[in-house]
């Protein structure tokens, strides 16, 4: 089946330039783009032909960093973004509770609180959450993933008691008189707890995830990424994808630490299967800025010389990047804090100075929120690619500035110094931790201002068309896929989105007011909006 797409803006993203009267696909593949005459010419008779009405087309945007069971779990949860104090997040738990008719001993999972925006400005303890319910485990996950609460019978439930020490990356909150357990879980502590209190029941995860993929693509995307993978979560995957779940591709990436074997043992699924593949591994190297949790070179402002704290020794990050290049496979690693940033760029350069000439895959720094402009150019020499949450100016911007300064904090996601490096930069929204509107984060990274309005680094305000290259062209170069992605040329997937207005011709405040009209994957569309958008 043949479509020609005309009367819009065509953006190919192939040429800052370029853009063309019509696009020529067939079944799942682009054949043509150029002039409307001569697609017409070469189309076969029973062509159909797609009016754009003015609207633009763009090829499907790539999310370079997100947890997309996270989302669809998330879609399952208590959300709380907009709780403002502990009462307020009491009465939305008790609402889900009864709405939901969970029953005594289900857990409640609540997610999205960020303790930088309730009245208290502190994290809620077990005490409190007991105060919700005695007869639920609750586990609150904050708006950074990075830590959470939970009340006592969740601490019951999992054994964990006054003696437990602190694992080695983390830690466990403690009343400051007693010693006993407050509830409050640090990086590893949390991790290790959500992956030990298990998942969803299986139908109700594969429904999820039906719901998670038709919010990616109602925001334009046809590419996501699952950015921690264990072995739970990896049987839950290749299930979902040999009952054809996924819609769009999905490329997965295995926790190197605990599970590095998965990758080994299933190396026929670096190729896609039913839309799912592995695009090699993952690890954490830091916590989080607004957290504070996130390891500096500088101290964090009022904390008495604390400057965050590491995951792994040099020697141990080491030998993780020796694996992985040994194994031949991309490295993900998350980094916030520019210290974390160093020690990832140190240790890629101590084994290239050990093995000299070897390739690195093109290993990615997630977030790269503090990365410093001489660690950039150190980046470029060993090609490893900043994937920026671009999106913290704005929703966490304010609290930078708070922990740090404003000039340390002006300084997050430098994405314009990384571009005139020459580095092939992507945009992420680490979903769930906000949702999945690209256009949104195209905004940030346009205007680069707080919630309250400050102007933070407006030196780092990148073009227009450089966001668009971030989500789209650059995506496709960091999963390897430039050749059948990321731009619309002859040859390449028919991953297209259709907006309602021409972001290069749009005023720069009014960028996230842009929306998807349709979302097509594979030549199919996945995505369609129910309103009347209208192209400008």
């Amino acid at each position: 089946m043949q479509k020609i797409y005309y009367n819009g803006d065509i953006i190919t993203m192939n040429d800052i330039n370029e853009t063309v009267s019509a696009i020529l696909i067939e079944d799942d593949s682009i054949i043509f783009t150029g002039e409307l005459s001569k697609a017409i010419k070469i189309a076969n008779e029973d062509v159909e032909m797609v009016d754009l009405e003015g609207k633009t087309m763009l090829p499907g945007f790539i999310d370079s960093h997100s947890h997309f069971t996270g989302v669809a779990n998330s879609l399952g949860q208590c959300d709380l973004k907009d709780a403002k104090s502990f009462m307020q997040i009491k009465e939305k738990i008790i609402d889900f509770i009864k709405i939901n008719k969970i029953k005594e001993n289900d857990w409640v999972c609540a997610f999205n609180y960020d303790h930088n925006n309730l009245q208290e400005h502190c994290h809620p303890d077990r005490f409190f959450l007991d105060t919700i319910s005695t007869k639920h485990p609750i586990i609150l996950i904050h708006v950074s993933s990075h830590m959470g609460v939970v009340n006592t019978l969740a601490l019951k439930k999992m054994n964990i008691t006054n003696d437990i020490s602190d694992p080695e990356g983390g830690h466990y909150g403690r009343d400051v008189n007693s010693g006993e357990l407050n509830g409050y879980l640090e990086e590893e502590a949390f991790i290790e707890f959500n992956k030990q209190r298990g998942m969803l029941p299986i139908e109700k995860l594969l429904d999820l995830m039906k719901k998670a993929q038709d919010l990616y693509s109602s925001n334009g995307i046809t590419t996501v990424q699952e950015g921690m993978v264990n072995r739970q979560l990896f049987q839950l995957l290749k299930l979902a994808a040999s009952k054809k779940i996924f819609k769009l591709d999905l490329i997965g990436y295995i926790d190197l630490l605990k599970d590095r074997d998965l990758l080994i043992d299933n190396i026929e699924n670096k190729d896609y299967h039913n839309h799912f593949r592995i695009g090699g591994y993952k690890i954490f190297l830091d916590g989080s800025p607004q957290g504070r949790t996130a390891w500096m070179i500088k101290p964090y402002l009022n904390s008495q010389g604390y400057c965050g704290y590491p995951q792994f020794s040099d020697d141990q990050l080491y030998q993780l990047i020796a694996q992985a290049i040994e194994d031949h496979q991309q490295l993900l690693a998350h980094c916030n804090g520019d210290r974390a940033c160093q020690q990832y760029i140190s240790q890629f350069e101590r084994y290239l100075n050990n093995y000299q000439g070897a390739k690195t895959y093109d290993p990615v720094m997630i977030h790269a929120q503090l990365v410093t402009k001489e660690q950039l150019v150190k980046m470029k020499k060993i090609q490893m690619i900043p994937s920026f949450f671009i999106a913290h100016t704005f929703y966490w911007g304010d609290v930078h500035i708070e922990n740090l300064g404003y000039q340390r904090a002006s300084q997050i996601s430098p994405a314009k110094t990384a571009f005139n490096q020459g580095l092939k930069v992507t945009f992420h929204n680490d979903s769930p931790v906000i949702s999945c509107d690209l256009m949104k984060t195209i905004w940030c990274a346009v205007n680069r201002k707080t919630k309250s309005g400050i102007d933070l680094g407006k030196e780092e305000t990148v073009t227009v068309y450089q966001a668009l290259q971030a989500i789209t062209i650059n995506g496709a170069y960091m999963y390897h896929e430039e050749n059948i992605k990321g731009s619309l040329v002859a040859g390449k997937k028919a991953d297209l989105v259709i907006l309602n207005q021409n972001p290069l011709k749009t005023e720069p405040l009014n960028l996230d007011k842009i929306k998807v009209v349709e979302t097509i994957k594979d030549g199919q569309t996945v995505y369609k909006s129910e309103k009347n958008l209208t192209g400008e």
